[in-house]
């Protein structure tokens, strides 16, 4: 073989290992940006749902915080009307919160909780607008409790125990839930 044949296949030898080594090269290079592109989306995506769920509860324990202001403005004696609109104003409150809450990620204990302390705080309201002639005590302890419990929440501390009205609703809210399911199943199985 001539040298300059030999001198010839092993320049392009070297040439095509160097290709070959600047495409590998390249292709590392890219697959781990690529990487890094997507842990960096994910997390600034966490960062986003984070911050997100930090504002729905901060909305959240704001509206509970004016429920427990509101709850304070029962006056024994109001009329049937203010009755109506102190109670209104309440479940309003409530309802809200419950909305926020609903927008925290990842805290599904949490909402179930937190809309059974509030239906506790709802039916505790109309206990003691319709039904009492005394200062809203229910109303007030059922409203610290819901507060009680988002506060937690947001400290990363373990939720309060469930008052004993809050372990009623919950069992009732099971039992509706249930109730629900079997007469889905019946619908959709009408053997």
């Amino acid at each position: 073989m001539e040298p300059e044949v030999v001198a010839a296949l092993w320049g392009f030898g070297g040439a095509a290992m160097g290709a070959g080594g600047a495409f590998l090269g390249t292709w590392v290079q890219q697959r781990h940006q690529a990487q890094m592109e997507q842990k960096r989306r994910e997390e600034a995506r966490a960062d986003l749902l984070e911050e997100r769920g930090r504002t729905a509860a901060d909305k959240a324990l704001t509206e509970l915080y004016d429920l427990r202001r509101h709850v304070s403005t029962w006056k024994v004696g109001m009329s049937a009307e203010e009755r109506n609109q102190w109670y209104q104003t309440g479940y309003d409150h409530t309802y809200s919160a419950e909305l926020n809450a609903a927008l925290i990620p990842e805290a599904n204990e949490l909402r179930e909780r937190l809309r059974d302390a509030l239906e506790v705080v709802r039916t505790s309201m109309d206990v003691d607008a319709w039904q009492s002639e005394h200062e809203p005590y229910l109303s007030h302890f059922d409203a610290e409790h819901s507060i009680a419990l988002l506060s937690a929440y947001m400290r990363g501390d373990s939720l309060p125990t469930p008052t004993s009205r809050e372990k009623r609703e919950t069992t009732q809210r099971e039992m509706r839930e249930e109730g629900w399911a079997e007469e889905d199943r019946r619908r959709s199985n009408p053997s």
